[in-house]
């Protein structure tokens, strides 16, 4: 009977599978087959890698978690070989290293496991997160595309100019976008790792920045399931509502986590437009998806400004900023954590969940490159996780703190290590840890998190006092422990202290709190799950049923659905009428651009830098502000450009002056008319084309005398009765 069941089971993943690639067929989109591509190789490394990850624990049949974790083992090496050899980041070097990893994978499984490669039971389970993943993943491409704008109003912008100048470098190490002839000193490496999925599949970041956002929200769904159907089996050792518990357990973490909102969705998007419906005062007035993640503000009459952002926002916004696509590589640390922790004590000299703490500590120095937030939160959370479970087996004793210090040094050391290539050209940005000097009105922090702190408190009652409190033991209720109280720590933590950084007393606490939050948000929904699942074992219990069970499950279940309801009505607001195909531009994130009035000359442009076979080029365009369209071209061809993005270069620099300084050169050589002044900046910056766009007419009063006959015209156009042109600097005639 059983293997009946699993056999229909592994029919209705192939059929879903299939369902979703005739769909992905089926609509008139040239990034289709990108698309199918781009979802091809991730299965492949999932698959191909999965010997790597630790046998016996929570990766078993992970389709997800193993996606997270062999990206890093195939991608990281491939970076490493590329900064430390000047290896071209390229085709080749990409695909040696996959290949590598999947030959290394098969030879573990067949000769040192002495198990065969292909094991049915484990392809079963794959397929099913496989087929989870690709429905989300299409559903996302299918909206993208109505929407699919590289917008200047948001730091997609900069990101996808990463993506763009990486490709474009084929360099580990890329130089600045907005600051041409220096290293990239920020936190790119996970639009490196993008790139890398980008080489393997053959698609440029044009269409590849997009389907990353679409892997991305897939990801954390699948990700969060498996995470919360795994630690919900360890809670309910032996009970027959285990399995059904924790699958209902692991959706409901799943929803929340990828496509929920935070409760302020809950109350002004859904309470309260009900609420005035009923009195008879409805309001025209639609909750526009932005408002939860910018609750805190002053102009609201609020001390400083906050910012509350979570995946859903951060998938249909179109960001994929660094604490966004470090979702990826976090989510499998926290499982490989408990997996390590809650292992059985040393035998013969053992060191209990080695390869684990091997790999938290690789993924830990990899954040400090990819999102330097990450590794200060997870460091904290990876000690206060081993400490609680350590303690829990052994007591306060010296045992204990020997062990907790052995942990420490490793994780210490090998994070230390394994980032050097990153970390010896980079210089920090922060200034030092601030005092809160205003805080959040108590109120919105309870709007903000009141239901998920509560949610914490039931699970943590449960742990401790509820009737199965004894068959849970006691290293997995402490592990949860310092987890759950953490991630409360993670919104409590900018109400007293912040990491200074350029920005005024307005916005001292802004990204301190954005960046906790962000992680305190898929921790809670996390935590949300496991509570789902520990109330539905006790619901779908037949010999024992409790009403209390059955309401608070349908109370949290309600609340989920309703919180997941953020991302349709949102994605209406966004992308428009998704049903409408006509409406739909595609996922290309620049063909749409070549029909719009402003920028199609740029698209001109961009077309001549695609084509050049440079791969550093320079060009100088306006000195942009931050959040401007200003120092596009650069963004669309990964060419670098002098100075641009003025207040994210201050940050990345620690000092406004350098980029100040650039700033006001591109000024005066677009404005002074001084052929030898002109000459001497392109000399200065090694320029290679001077594009003079609607961005740059517009910011300054251009003097076509000082550069016109430095160079040969490469398109050129009238534009609101002004001349623009590309012009191609000639070096015999600098």
């Amino acid at each position: 009977m059983g293997h009946s069941r699993k056999k229909y089971s592994d029919c209705f993943s192939l059929v879903i599978i299939a369902l979703v690639i005739i769909c992905f067929l089926m609509i008139p989109d040239p990034g289709t087959t990108a698309a199918l591509r781009h979802l091809a190789v991730v299965f492949c490394i999932s698959f191909f890698t999965r010997s790597f990850m630790p046998a016996g624990g929570s990766f078993d049949e992970r389709f997800g978690l193993r996606f997270g974790l062999g990206l890093f083992l195939c991608f990281y090496p491939a970076w490493v070989i590329s900064a430390v050899f000047s290896v071209e980041y390229s085709y080749l070097l990409c695909y040696i290293t996959f290949g590598i990893m999947a030959v290394g994978s098969f030879a573990i499984r067949e000769f040192s496991e002495k198990k065969p490669y292909f094991i049915r039971s484990e392809l079963s389970g794959m397929l099913k997160g496989f087929a989870i993943f690709a429905v989300i993943y299409l559903a996302f491409f299918w909206m993208i595309g109505f929407n699919p704008v590289i917008d200047s109003g948001t730091e997609n912008y900069m990101d996808f100019g990463f993506m763009q100048t990486i490709w474009r470098q084929k360099a580990a190490i890329p130089k600045d976008i907005w600051f041409s002839g220096t290293d990239l000193n920020y936190y790119y490496l996970g639009q490196s790792a993008s790139v890398y999925l980008c080489i393997l599949s053959h698609v440029s970041p044009e269409y590849g920045y997009n389907l990353m956002l679409a892997t991305f929200i897939g990801m954390v769904f699948v990700m969060v399931f498996e995470i919360v159907y795994s630690l919900a089996l360890r809670l309910l050792p032996g009970k027959d509502t285990a399995g059904p518990a924790a699958l209902s357990g692991g959706l409901a973490g799943a929803f929340t986590a990828a496509l929920g909102a935070n409760p302020h969705w809950l109350i002004y998007g859904i309470i309260v437009p009900f609420i005035n419906k009923i009195k008879g005062t409805p309001s025209d007035e639609q909750y526009w998806f932005p408002d939860g993640t910018v609750y805190i503000r002053t102009d609201l009459g609020d001390p400083d400004n906050g910012k509350n952002e979570f995946p859903a926002y951060s998938a249909l916004l179109g960001d994929l900023h660094a604490h966004v696509i470090n979702l990826i590589f976090v989510l499998p640390l926290i499982i490989l954590l408990f997996d390590c922790c809650f292992d059985d004590e040393e035998e013969d000299g053992k060191f209990p969940g080695l390869w684990q703490l091997i790999l938290i500590s690789m993924l830990l120095g990899y954040y400090k490159g990819s999102n330097y937030w990450d590794f200060a939160i997870y460091f904290v959370i990876t000690g206060a996780v081993i400490t609680f479970t350590q303690i829990s087996r052994r007591g306060f004793t010296l045992s204990a703190l020997l062990q907790i210090v052995i942990r420490a040094a490793v994780v210490t050391a090998v994070s230390f290590i394994i980032i050097i290539p990153f970390t010896v050209g980079f210089v920090k940005m922060e200034s030092g840890i601030g005092i809160a000097q205003a805080h959040s009105p108590a109120f919105k922090l309870l709007v903000l998190w009141g239901l998920p702190v509560a949610a914490s408190a039931v699970l943590i009652g449960l742990l401790y006092a509820g009737k199965d409190k004894d068959s849970v033991p006691s290293v997995v209720r402490s592990g949860l422990l310092a987890f759950i109280l953490c991630t409360i720590g993670l919104v409590i933590t900018p109400e007293f202290v912040f990491v200074k950084d350029i920005y005024g007393d307005a916005n001292a606490r802004f990204n301190t709190m954005f960046k906790l939050t962000y992680q305190a948000y898929v921790l809670f929904a996390i935590i949300i799950g496991i509570l789902f699942a520990v109330t539905a074992s006790h619901a779908f219990d037949r010999h024992c049923r409790h009403r209390c069970a059955d309401a608070f499950l349908c109370v949290m279940g309600l609340l989920i659905i309703l919180t997941t309801a953020y991302t349709p009505q949102s994605a209406y607001r966004w992308f428009g009428d998704i049903t409408d195909l006509s409406q739909r531009k595609g996922i290309s994130g620049l063909e749409y651009l070549r029909d719009d009035m402003t920028y199609g000359f740029e698209m001109e442009a961009y077309d001549v830098l695609a084509a050049d076979p440079g791969k550093i080029v320079n060009i100088v365009e306006a000195a942009g502000d931050s959040y401007t369209h200003e120092s596009a071209l650069s963004v669309y061809s990964g060419a670098c450009t002098p100075a641009g993005w003025f207040v994210h270069e201050w940050m990345w620099h620690n000092d406004p002056e350098p980029i100040r300084e650039r700033s006001d050169r591109v000024s005066y050589f677009y404005r002074c008319g001084d052929e030898e002044y002109c000459r001497d900046f392109l000399k200065l910056y090694d320029i290679d084309y001077i594009f003079v766009g609607p961005a740059e007419v517009c910011k300054y009063p251009v003097n076509w005398d000082g550069f016109k006959n430095l160079g040969d015209v490469c398109v050129k156009t009238v534009w609101s009765g002004v001349d623009l042109a590309l012009i191609k600097v000639d070096r015999n005639r600098l």
